[in-house]
């Protein structure tokens, strides 16, 4: 071992679980018979200093004695010491490690053994140690000098040297990479992580460096914004640790801590649940319950459990941790704490929020008055208070927030200027507004901020609730305009986000000389994202003499990108529209509505439902005292139903009727009477369920017939739009109504009939065993005829590739009907976003024609066409609640040309898709709106199925319409 860091440093530090006597290491040598030299060096190395760094430092000291009274080689008498120190550092005697390191120094330089490996190493350790006792200004220039040593001796690929050479250069590389990223240099950390891994790799190791690496690796992809690069080195880690380490190493705890919190950071729950437990079970046991890493995985699972609604459990890690927190680091234990008062409001346990917030801010009020993590208590139980109506009592708590900020001169943050605001004008006290609109300027400034960097990842996390505060102070205030203007920030920053480089790279279609600068664009805010980052990272450690030459790079990088704006913005007119969350008027909406239309507006947030209906005539707004708890059992139990499909009698029908009360107060509801064509916009579980399918009254006591009920898709056509500023798009027609493709029944598959459901499966081995979909070859062939359109193109079995799928996206299109299986992000191992399942091509096509079209692919297609229908399972929302609100599929087919999307929110049978996609080309043809036209074919496979059959919601309702335009 050299450097350790990140995991390194935490393994060092946690391993020192059983630190055998040094006379049981001198008992094992003498009996052994090992008095030579060699045999004591031998016996040296067989002991892992990280499992056993007291037994390390003692065999290793019996050698360096040996050497000493024999005069022996100055660069073995350093190796010797090196050793030494790698063994008190696992012990944390840094002191004890840096001295022993120093004198290995000393003993080199003495003997004029400057340029080799043994010197580079002593430097390296050097440089770990000197961090260890709080000096770590030194570890960048270390380590530096120690890869120009290995550099010198080895050269620069470690691909291109013998593996003996391979290993100390992949060390160097690691050392180096580690360094740079404590000091807060992270992008030029990453270029270093492969090299390393690589020479590591090359040179056959395979004891706990390697694992060490691997880890460390990950995390430093991860603050480098490279989170496919930081999943592919945790999962390695797992794997290596898998194939060569004892089932009882403690390393096994650290790779599945490190692949559980790169899944966690992309948000991908499900895929972090079983590496978090693992990680607990593992580091419980080898490091104790209280120890520091142990408490990390206990943190990080409780949030995976919150995101995937397991509440209970969630609640009770987080206060597992408190518990063992309080003494060892109360700031920490107030986080916790924190952490299960939002999980139990997200449960619908008031009360038990209530208690735990209230406890949270007692501790906090212990704390030093500059700790951010007091400023978080307090703020937590000013939320509850003001959730709970007890407004007076939340200003009381803001004021106590803002005194503290004031003695330390921190600027209070964006959540409590909202809820200042929020809580004032509840109270009926002047300059509440103001607040709001100081709030939502900050809001806006960063969210504009944040679309400069192009991440295709959802943003709205840190924001959605102020902005929900800001939306609830505009409806209480009686402020239409900004009310809107809050939901559509709210709906914007998910979006927006998510199809803005699609769209500006789309550009490069029509205007090619548009690429470079849109590439200029793309990787210069990227860069200085991670810029950014990094110099806050310098800062925060007290590395102010590292800060020139990022400050440089800065300055020449937004020369740059500001120089291809600049070009964007004359290029393209609706460049700055892309880029900032639209100006929006009430007046304005009205104007584009018809009398036949409405736009609504459904937003859960945490403890309100915010509601606004918007016709040509009038507005209704309306705050309900139903959030997300209220809403996320209802949405989960009708799902479990029509993903089973059940029968009228056991069908939760009173769910039906009470998510309709609730996202259709009578008064909104009023509103909407009459109203055939309604443009939703809606976010979190309400994204999950489709509208049509709520019941508008009750359906009686008698023998239940669905065909009877009174679904709300009698009274309106929903058509899904992504944010309200939608309503105002283009009425321009674009595509070709003469021209009709279909594609269907990929050749992916055995062709043995599986059942006829169209799903996805759980491993990447099992693409090609997915069940054939036989009917959805007549299914395309179908809708063709019905569409009436001139020009029909069909592509099933082996035409069905993504090569002749491109070559045709070059003409426009009325209809493109997808019949084929839908995979979510995770379904199968390694697929990181939506695809839809075709035929794979030649081995020559390689990614770009593998059979799995992934929603960044379907976004770069350039298909414009008036609608995308995707007769598939699952393609419409995300895999839970917590998932952003019909992004990945939607907004790709959005992206690349389509006006319209139809997608599907469960699994859809075969025979019941033909007949929904049919029907609906057909109703398109009789010149029908696109949303009316869902709902008469909806409506005709309702009223044609008495007693079941066509009649039930599963058939006929899975399928929601989202328009783009």
């Amino acid at each position: 071992m050299r450097r350790r860091i990140l995991a390194t440093a935490i393994i060092g530090q946690a391993i020192a679980f059983s630190p055998p006597a040094l006379s049981q290491t001198q008992d094992a040598v003498e009996n052994a018979g090992q008095n030579t030299l060699e045999s004591l060096r031998a016996a040296a190395e067989a002991i892992d200093p990280l499992a056993e760094a007291a037994k390390s430092e003692g065999a290793w000291s019996a050698y360096l004695e040996a050497l000493e009274a024999q005069d022996g080689p100055a660069e073995e008498q350093a190796r010797a010491l090196n050793r030494i120190g790698d063994s008190r550092y696992y012990q944390q005697k840094m002191a004890g490690a840096l001295a022993s390191s120093l004198e290995a120094e000393r003993r080199l330089v003495a003997a004029g053994a400057t340029g080799g490996e043994i010197m580079a190493e002593t430097l390296s350790n050097m440089a770990a140690f000197y961090t260890g006792v709080g000096q770590p200004e030194k570890d960048v220039p270390l380590q530096q000098r120690s890869l120009q040593i290995r550099n010198a001796l080895y050269g620069y690929d470690p691909e291109r040297v013998p593996p003996a050479d391979a290993k100390p250069l992949g060390l160097g590389y690691l050392n180096y990479a580690v360094a740079l990223y404590e000091a807060g240099r992270f992008g030029d950390a990453a270029k270093y992580v492969d090299p390393a891994i690589k020479g590591l790799v090359r040179g056959g190791m395979t004891d706990s460096t390697l694992f060490v690496a691997l880890s460390s690796g990950a995390n430093i992809y991860i603050d480098a914004g490279r989170q496919i690069d930081a999943l592919r080195l945790a999962r390695q880690g797992v794997a290596k640790a898998n194939e060569l380490l004892p089932a009882d190493h403690p390393f096994h705890g650290f790779a599945q801590a490190t692949l559980a919190k790169v899944l966690l950071q992309a948000g991908r729950y499900e895929e972090a649940e079983q590496p978090g437990r693992n990680a607990l079970d593992i580091m419980t046991e080898r490091l104790g319950p209280t120890h520091r890493h142990t408490l990390v995985a206990l943190h990080n699972l409780g949030v995976v459990q919150m995101r995937l609604g397991q509440y209970d459990e969630a609640i009770a890690l987080m206060l597992a941790r408190h518990e063992r927190l309080t003494e060892i680091d109360p700031g920490e234990a107030v986080n916790s704490l924190l952490s299960a008062s939002n999980a139990a409001l997200e449960a619908g346990r008031d009360d038990e929020a209530m208690q735990l917030a209230l406890k949270g801010a007692s501790l906090a009020r212990e704390l030093p008055a500059e700790d951010e993590k007091a400023l978080r208590g307090l703020l937590t139980l000013a939320l509850r208070y003001n959730e709970n109506g007890e407004t007076d009592a939340a200003l009381g708590v803001i004021e106590e927030i803002e005194t503290r900020a004031s003695i330390t001169g921190i600027e209070p943050s964006i959540d409590v200027a909202a809820l200042r605001g929020l809580s004032q004008i509840r109270a009926g006290q002047a300059g509440g507004w103001e607040m709001v609109a100081k709030a939502r300027a900050q809001i806006v400034d960063r969210m504009i901020e944040d679309a400069s960097s192009f991440e295709l990842g959802a943003d709205l996390e840190n924001f959605y609730e102020p902005i929900m505060q800001i939306a609830e102070a505009a409806i209480v205030s009686g402020r239409a305009n900004d009310a809107l203007d809050a939901f559509e920030l709210a709906s914007w920053g998910v979006n927006a986000r998510a199809r803005q480089l699609a769209k500006l790279r789309h550009s490069q279609f029509d205007k090619p000389e548009l690429a470079a600068d849109i590439e200029k664009l793309r990787g210069g805010t990227a860069r200085l994202r991670l810029l950014a980052r990094e110099r806050s990272a310098m800062l925060a450690a007290g590395r102010s003499e590292a800060i020139g030459q990022v400050e440089g790079e800065i300055q020449d990088l937004e020369r740059s990108v500001a120089g291809a704006e600049a070009a964007l913005r004359k290029a393209l007119p609706e460049f700055d529209m892309s880029r900032r969350p639209a100006d929006l008027s009430i007046e304005a909406v009205q104007s584009r509505l018809g009398l036949d239309e409405a736009l609504l507006i459904v937003m859960p947030a945490r403890h309100r439902m915010l509601i606004m209906a918007v016709t040509a005539e009038t507005v209704t707004m309306k705050v309900g005292p139903w959030g997300r708890p209220s809403v996320r059992p209802l949405v989960e139990r009708l799902r479990r139903a029509l993903d089973a499909g059940e029968g009228a009698d056991t069908f939760p029908v009173d769910d039906a009727k009470e998510l309709h009360d609730l996202v259709l107060p009578a008064d909104i509801a009023a509103t909407l009477n009459g109203k055939t064509l309604v443009s939703l916009v809606t976010g979190d579980a309400l994204s999950r369920l489709p509208f049509s399918a709520l019941l508008a009254s009750e359906p009686g006591h008698q023998k239940r017939d669905f065909g009877a009920m009174d679904w709300l898709v009698r009274h309106h056509a929903f058509a899904t739009v992504l944010s309200p500023s939608a309503v105002l798009g283009s009425t321009h027609k674009g595509g070709n109504a003469q021209r009709f493709l279909g594609i269907g029944s990929p050749a992916t598959l055995n062709e043995a009939p599986t059942g006829d459901i169209r799903g996805a499966l759980e491993t990447a081995e099992e693409l090609r065993s997915l069940p054939a979909l036989p009917a959805s070859r007549e299914e395309v062939q179908l809708a063709g005829r019905a569409s009436g359109a001139r020009d029909q193109v069909i592509l099933v079995g082996a035409d069905a590739t993504e090569a002749r799928l491109r070559r045709l996206a070059e003409d426009q299109y009325g209809v493109v009907l997808f019949a084929t299986h839908g995979l979510m992000e995770g379904e199968l191992g390694g697929l990181k976003e939506p695809a839809l399942v075709l035929t794979p091509g030649s081995q020559m096509g390689g990614a770009s024609d593998d059979g799995i079209l992934h929603a960044s692919e379907i976004a770069e297609l350039g298909l414009s066409t008036r609608i995308a229908i995707l007769s598939a399972c699952n393609t419409a929302a995300g895999r839970s609640h917590a998932a952003p609100a019909y992004t990945g599929l939607a907004n790709a087919f959005l992206a690349s040309g389509s006006e319209r999307v139809m997608l599907s929110h469960w699994r859809v049978q075969d025979e019941a898709a033909t007949q929904l996609s049919v029907e609906f080309v057909k109703r398109l043809r009789e010149g029908l709106p696109h949303a009316d036209a869902l709902r008469h074919s909806q409506l005709a496979m309702l009223e044609g199925g008495a007693n079941g059959g066509s009649a039930n919601p599963a058939r006929w309702a899975s399928m929601v319409l989202i328009d783009g335009r």
